[in-house]
């Protein structure tokens, strides 16, 4: 039975419930201690699985694979967890059975990467507490329709993997990648797109910082400032050019850089965020940039 094969399940799937029977031998006395809030399976036992109301679900994925309950008491299945052994939280006992998409604790990120097929889309430091596990590298791949999210110890060896469907905005940004050659840019609306060099926000936000405010400093300022006017500027030449690829990298190169300059000082928070998401997709749908109500063309990159 395939791993992958749960996901975007009822919990009263007959196949759910065959293979949430074959786990809990793994933990027999806490395994359906959460089962109220959809999860299943104990907290050092190695394995998780878990569901959400299919209101959450519908609002964050796209496919449904079976429905066994009325809507308001159907959960579907939207993560899977496999826990490995941990040299520091020593209660943490490892996932016994097969890992999914041939993986296997201790891999290297080398291995992973060639097990998969695909290098990491996203790689981050972990949160986790330095003395509660040895966990410090959270590294995240696309494969087909799914995530699969490899935790990682100090010596980039595998000690976790979780798998879930890929959502809708991953959906939403591989459609828009894959048909890049069918928007119809308005090579006129160059001017427009200039005029957008007014709402960059950094003015604001030195405003801020000399009015006493420890969340911004001049030297991330300067390279937000920087990174944005280049934006603009790349966006005008590609709209002149009516290249969406190049629209497209503009938007990825401005929130890859944000994301380095968040990571070092942390000043891009609410307010900020919604500044710059306003900012950059008012500026792509000037181009003639289709973009769907409620999407966000930054999201595929975007850490703040």
């Amino acid at each position: 039975m395939k791993h992958t094969d749960m996901l975007g399940r009822s919990i009263a799937d007959p196949v759910v419930a065959s293979y949430l029977a074959d786990h809990e031998l793994l933990d027999p006395t806490d395994f359906r201690k959460y089962t109220e809030i959809g999860s299943f399976g104990g907290p050092n036992s190695g394995f998780n699985l878990r569901s959400d109301p299919l209101r959450v679900y519908l609002s964050q994925y796209e496919e449904i694979r079976s429905r066994n309950l009325p809507d308001d008491e159907e959960m579907i299945v939207t993560q899977l967890s496999f826990t490995g052994p941990d040299t520091i939280n020593n209660q943490q006992r490892a996932y016994t059975s097969v890992l999914p998409l041939g993986l296997a604790f201790g891999d290297s990120t080398d291995i992973v990467a060639k097990k998969l097929d695909v290098l990491p889309f996203r790689e981050e430091k972990s949160a986790t507490l330095p003395d509660y596990s040895a966990e410090r590298f959270v590294f995240w791949y696309a494969v087909d329709r799914l995530h699969v999210i490899a935790k990682y110890d100090g010596g980039h060896r595998l000690m976790a993997v979780y798998l879930l469907q890929a959502d809708r905005n991953t959906l939403r940004a591989e459609r828009r990648r894959a048909s890049l050659d069918k928007y119809e840019i308005i090579p006129g609306n160059v001017e427009k797109i200039e005029a957008f060099r007014a709402r960059i926000p950094t003015p604001r936000w030195r405003e801020a910082m000399d009015d006493g405010d420890d969340l911004f400093n001049e030297a991330d300022i300067a390279k937000a400032d920087a990174l944005l006017n280049t934006f603009i500027d790349g966006v005008k030449d590609a709209t002149g050019k009516a290249d969406a690829a190049a629209i497209y990298a503009a938007v990825k190169h401005l929130v890859l850089g944000l994301n380095q300059i968040n990571t070092q000082s942390g000043m891009i928070e609410t307010l900020e965020r919604d500044e710059l998401g306003d900012l950059i997709d008012d500026v792509v749908r000037t181009t003639g940039f289709n973009l769907a109500e409620g999407e966000d063309v930054t999201s595929e990159w975007r850490e703040w």
